[in-house]
């Protein structure tokens, strides 16, 4: 047995069960309903960028369930007139921002890539929380209230991408995959098992795993959740019911398409158990890479393999 099956097996011996509630289905089915009653407005403006003799950029803004206005590139390598590509919707890690991924772009497909609402870029959060936000930490804004929760409002803007992939002209809406990395690949599932509209889904070193256990030690953006119930425990369990609607532990329960994971063996971050947890739990066609000794990063080789499998849409 070599070290990546040892590996594996330790981690078949530490999997968390799924906390879902009866209604967790429901309560999202719902939630997506909602957010489709509410009427698309897709603004798409050209840039001038130096790359133009290659793939051409476009600003994007859509709005979302709350009338918040997010902020995404997409670009669309050169094509014959009136062909379709498929397209990569890139989600990106917490605190980040959109880029224009070259890469991807270089394997012939689109690319739509957001800035997630209050993080690093320029979507600016228009939600209002009654709970939770004067301890500092995005992962405490409305947790009282599962509805209000800032993890619903990130969780519903990635769905809407899809939703606006979808409309544009250059897209095949056939071959529309997902991809991210820690904060980027929960978003990767979530847009995957929510939206109907996507053929597979790559989460890479895949985060907002096993959300009460996080809680618990209080690892990297959970630290607010962690201070929060250190200073009102009084609020502990409804803190954790609403976490168990966003954990992607219970997500996969959705997911019906193929799901590509990565786990980084030595991520001290998004823990090797919590990622293994959620891809134990997928129910459906799944596969997973393992990268000893990696920490929280997406390994090159990693790019590499889903980058041929763009070329390959």
């Amino acid at each position: 047995m070599n070290y990546v099956m040892q590996k594996e097996e330790e981690l078949k011996q530490q999997i968390f069960p799924q906390t879902m509630k009866e209604d967790f289905a429901d309560f999202w089915k719902s939630a997506v309903e909602d957010l489709r009653k509410k009427p698309l407005t897709v603004k798409k403006e050209k840039l001038s960028l130096p790359y133009d003799k290659s793939f051409s950029t476009y600003e994007i803004t859509y709005n979302t369930h709350d009338d918040t206005e997010i902020h995404a590139y997409f670009s669309c390598p050169k094509k014959e007139a009136g062909e379709k590509l498929p397209c990569v919707a890139f989600f990106h890690g917490g605190s980040g921002y959109k880029h224009i991924w070259h890469d991807i772009l270089a394997t012939g497909v689109c690319c739509f890539a957001i800035d997630v609402r209050s993080q690093g870029g320029t979507s600016v959060d228009k939600a209002i929380y009654t709970s939770g936000d004067r301890m500092g930490g995005l992962m405490t804004c409305g947790v009282l209230d599962k509805n209000e929760f800032y993890m619903k409002n990130i969780y519903l803007d990635a769905v809407r991408a899809i939703d606006v992939i979808e409309t544009l002209d250059e897209v095949d809406a056939s071959r529309i995959v997902t991809f991210g990395g820690s904060q980027g690949g929960a978003l990767s599932i979530v847009a995957s098992a929510l939206s109907g509209k996507v053929k597979k889904c790559y989460s890479c070193i895949t985060s907002y795993c096993c959300l009460k256990q996080r809680s618990e030690s209080g690892s990297g953006v959970f630290e607010s959740t962690h201070a929060f119930l250190r200073v009102y425990p009084a609020h502990t369990d409804t803190v954790m019911d609403t976490l168990s609607y966003f954990d992607i532990v219970n997500m996969v329960s959705l997911l019906k398409v193929p799901v590509s994971f990565c786990l980084a063996l030595a991520d001290p971050i998004c823990l090797p158990p919590y990622v293994y947890s959620a891809y134990h739990h997928v129910k459906g066609e799944k596969s997973i890479e393992m990268y000893p000794f990696v920490h929280h990063e997406v390994p090159n080789d990693y790019f590499l393999l889903a980058h041929k499998e763009f070329s390959e849409l």
